[in-house]
């Protein structure tokens, strides 16, 4: 009976230890760019995406050990910079992920799809380019739990019989806007938020924790049916004949 009991406590320590790392399964930056119905005219312009400047809370706040105090009923993590850290609820280091480069380089996907532009790419600056698009993260918030039930190193054993494990939550917020290069005059801007992200993991089902290219791409969708009409516009004024 010792020795089952021993046995036992190894495999929920176990549980316990494999959940607070994260599995140890790495996340890696991908980005799947939005299909978009031809537009009915090329501007004739190139745009810049500028790099986005960061501007979220510079806090962390990681206390998953809390879970195996007795009584606790979980530990958790709210991430203002989910990047920032190595482990995460059922993921741990995201790599390859910088967002001030990759969300403004996944809009350029997006933007040269459209068919509104003559070029769309990333950029430091935006003297190469008619228009320039500059984007300010608000927010990437992530808050996520392990719960123990108030069991400590024994919570596991509800995970067992199919009790949930874990959470995890998603936020994006962006501010993103438009310029005309040459005046540097805006001509649009407008904060977006993704729909949240959440989900609950299980023993044997750990759920993704990281949605936020599946976000990135709802906000680029929104930005481009957004500037669309503001773009054609400007280019049949400057089509118009003008008066002698």
């Amino acid at each position: 009976m010792k020795t089952l009991n021993i046995q036992i406590n190894g495999l929920l320590a176990c549980l316990a230890v494999v959940l607070s790392t994260g599995c140890a399964s790495q996340k890696t930056w991908v980005y799947h760019s939005n299909s978009y119905t031809p537009a009915t005219r090329d501007t004739g312009k190139s745009v810049a995406v500028l790099a986005y400047e960061d501007a979220r809370e510079n806090k962390n706040v990681n206390l998953v050990g809390l879970y195996v105090i007795p009584l606790m009923p979980f530990g958790w993590q709210n991430l203002n910079s989910p990047e920032g850290i190595q482990m995460h609820i059922t993921s741990g280091m995201w790599i390859n992920y910088k967002p001030t480069e990759d969300y403004p380089k996944a809009l350029a996907e997006d933007l040269k799809k459209t068919g509104l532009f003559s070029d769309a790419f990333f950029d430091f600056r935006a003297s190469a380019s008619d228009y320039s698009v500059k984007g300010k993260i608000l927010n990437t918030k992530y808050r996520g739990t392990i719960i123990s039930y108030g069991l400590s190193v024994y919570g596991p054993l509800l995970w067992i019989v199919g009790f949930p494990c874990g959470t995890s939550h998603n936020d994006l917020a962006l501010e993103l806007s438009l310029v005309d290069s040459k005046s540097n005059k805006v001509l649009f801007t407008k904060e977006y938020n993704a729909t949240p992200r959440g989900n609950v993991s299980f023993l044997y089902y750990m759920a993704n924790d990281f949605n936020y290219s599946e976000m990135l791409a709802e906000v680029n969708k929104q930005f481009c049916t957004d500037i669309q009409p503001i773009l054609l516009d400007a280019s049949s004024k400057s089509l118009e004949p003008k008066a002698p």
